[in-house]
């Protein structure tokens, strides 16, 4: 119920916020030097559906007003392009007659940095023997106001100064929005720790019964065995006390999942919670990754306890199967579509069912039932014995890497450079035709399997780089490294279970954070665009397997501490939507377009689309919190 209040508070918020005065979908109309005829405004008071120049997103949000003031004598035509799209060609924007301004703006992206260039209106390419002027960079702000005159009266030696830039009127601060939720969410943070402090002690324990989280159902997961003092009165039959559950695992996942339905949901469409067009990292490429690693943990200790309890390996055997199954059944419901010529094959929960098949079954035939199993006399083998006894294991990762690596860098496709990984299209300004060659050898392979049709059609590099071939993010060739950190999870879970003492569970996660977040960084050189394997989700690349289970090992060490360690932290509101993780991922998904947890947009400005997709979150871990009341948990 507090959640469900908090969210309402929101989008009162949101709806004051789009209604007042100098934010997007207000009437108030920007002011510029160039002046506004009668038809410009009656221009600008009909784009609720128009896009802005590059066709990136509705020109009611994320978009600048440029005006074109052309002093020359003749024609001119106006270039562009976002800094996004790596190595593009620019795109002829619009067209001035000489000694003429532009009364109707041109509408520019905020999202990203903006090169633009002026030609001749007979120029059909920009290069630097058409250019009238330097090129310009300019990263414009949201409902900023700005002005670009062309004079050519300089001397033709000296041209860097015909093209300038001036504003007119200062941009809004877009973020308004995030910092009022942050706000809010930091005041009912605040709220609840004094409540539950009061509680704790006493004070608010009969109004405020419900805080409390203490009593944790213990699930199949299972948790690593702690060390129980040896008694030798035999004499009373007692069951063993069973080992307490680790919250900080259900926390973990429960950040995911919320963090996956609050960018499912768009986000409040700002582009750093939209996944990356092709390279780099944003908030939404975060979460998958993170899930995958955290199921790989869970399936260690799972497996564990399965084993003490003397379940055999044949009935292990058979859940896991039944649960890859299920899995990738319910995603082929979710994702495929009813149109069996168009019917999308590859899908986040396949990857889920391949990446648990694939590594569950080759845990299997080494997992060990006891921490007692695993005395060993020598201590460099004690110490690494996470390692040293699961070296089959690594050695089959590693060769699934070693393949993967060379088929990206030496499988010949097709109509396209040996070794390139980039989103292709007819914008790319390289030595041959890349149009169809969007994801290398990883589209290649998918395309020749399972045909174009059976791919997902809206991929992420689309609207930046034109692409006209499908792309599947989760196909087949980046189930490899969704595997490698499916592993990497189990890492983990072999360090919380066979490592008994906190401060040696803390320095191997942290030292796995440095083991696979350094080689990243290195492969990466840091760099967005210039490494030698580029940060790339839609790839699955080698970098980005790295950089997200560097960040995997490292948020599992604050929750351990926090939560489990130090108990500065119980896990709420995260630890609810943890213990139903695909409950809530598959009725988000079916229920996504439905109010209340969406509606048609009214002004489209980020206070409502944020409030919208915050609402949608706070729902569903309400849902969750509900379902954690009444002991309701579905298990695969």
């Amino acid at each position: 119920m507090l959640l469900f209040l908090f969210s309402a508070v929101v989008f009162g918020i949101a709806v004051f916020a789009v209604d007042a005065p100098g934010c997007i979908g207000s009437t108030e109309l920007p002011q510029h030097s160039a002046g506004l005829t009668q038809s410009a405004v009656k221009e600008m008071s009909f784009t609720s559906g128009r896009q802005d120049a590059f066709g990136y997103h509705n020109i009611r949000r994320d978009t600048a007003f440029l005006y074109v003031v052309n002093n020359a004598p003749t024609g001119i035509a106006v270039w562009g392009q976002s800094h996004e799209c790596y190595q593009c060609k620019l795109l002829r924007l619009v067209e001035v007659s000489g000694n003429t301004s532009l009364l109707v703006p041109v509408y520019l992206d905020t999202w990203w940095k903006l090169t633009l260039a002026v030609t001749h209106a007979n120029e059909d390419k920009v290069n630097a023997s058409t250019v009238l002027c330097n090129q310009l960079t300019e990263h414009f702000g949201e409902n900023g106001n700005y002005s670009l005159f062309i004079n050519v009266n300089k001397s033709a030696t000296d041209n860097s100064d015909v093209c300038l830039i001036f504003t007119n009127r200062e941009p809004d601060n877009a973020n308004i929005p995030i910092y009022v939720a942050m706000g809010i969410y930091a005041f009912l943070a605040l709220m609840y720790s004094l409540f539950s402090f009061g509680y704790r002690n006493g004070v608010l324990s009969t109004f405020f019964n419900w805080c409390i989280t203490e009593g944790v159902v213990n699930s199949d997961l299972g948790s690593p065995p702690s060390r129980q003092p040896i008694t030798t009165n035999t004499s009373v039959n007692k069951d063993p006390p069973k080992p307490r559950r680790l919250k900080s695992l259900d926390a973990f996942r429960g950040i995911s999942i919320v963090i996956m339905i609050f960018v499912n949901h768009g986000g409040g469409g700002y582009w750093f919670f939209i996944h990356a067009r092709w390279n780099g990292l944003t908030v939404a490429d975060l979460v998958f990754p993170w899930f995958v690693f955290i199921m790989g943990t869970s399936m260690s200790l799972s497996f564990s306890s399965m084993i003490r309890h003397n379940v055999s390996q044949w009935t292990i055997l058979k859940k896991i199967i039944r649960r890859s199954l299920i899995l990738f059944g319910l995603g082929i419901m979710l994702d495929g579509g009813t149109d069996l010529s168009t019917f999308r094959v590859p899908g986040v929960l396949q990857r889920f069912a391949i990446s648990y098949l694939v590594v569950a079954s080759l845990h299997l035939v080494s997992a060990k039932p006891k921490v007692e199993d695993y005395r060993i006399t020598k201590q460099y083998r004690l110490m690494f014995r996470d390692l040293v006894d699961y070296w089959h294991e690594w050695l089959v990762i590693i060769s699934l890497m070693v393949l993967y690596v060379c088929l990206v860098f030496f499988l010949p496709v097709p109509g396209c450079p040996t070794g390139y990984f980039g989103p292709g299209g007819p914008l790319v300004d390289g030595h041959m035709n890349l149009t169809n060659c969007t994801g290398g050898a990883t589209g290649y392979i998918d395309r020749w399997i399972l045909g174009e049709k059976h791919l997902y059609p809206h991929p992420t590099c689309k609207k930046v780089y034109h692409t006209t071939v499908n792309y599947d993010p989760e196909g087949i060739l980046g189930s490899i490294p969704s595997i490698f950190i499916t592993f990497l999870g189990l890492q983990a879970g072999k360090i919380l279970l066979l490592h008994q003492y906190n401060s040696s569970r803390i320095i191997r996660l942290l030292l796995w954070t440095l083991i696979t977040g350094g080689p990243a960084l290195l492969l990466c050189e840091a760099s967005k665009e210039e490494g030698w394997i580029p940060i790339s989700k839609n790839l699955w690349s080698l970098s980005f397997v790295l950089a997200m289970a560097g960040t995997s090992f490292l948020l599992l060490t604050f929750c351990y501490v926090t939560i489990d360690m130090k108990q500065w932290w119980s896990g709420v509101p995260f630890f609810f939507a943890g213990m139903n993780p695909i409950t809530l991922y598959c009725g988000h998904e079916v229920l996504m377009d439905y109010f209340p947890f969406s509606w048609t947009a009214v002004y489209g400005s980020h206070a409502e689309l944020l409030a919208m997709s915050l609402l949608c979150a706070s729902l569903w871990v309400a849902i969750a919190y509900y379902m954690y009341r009444i002991n309701f948990f579905v298990k695969i």
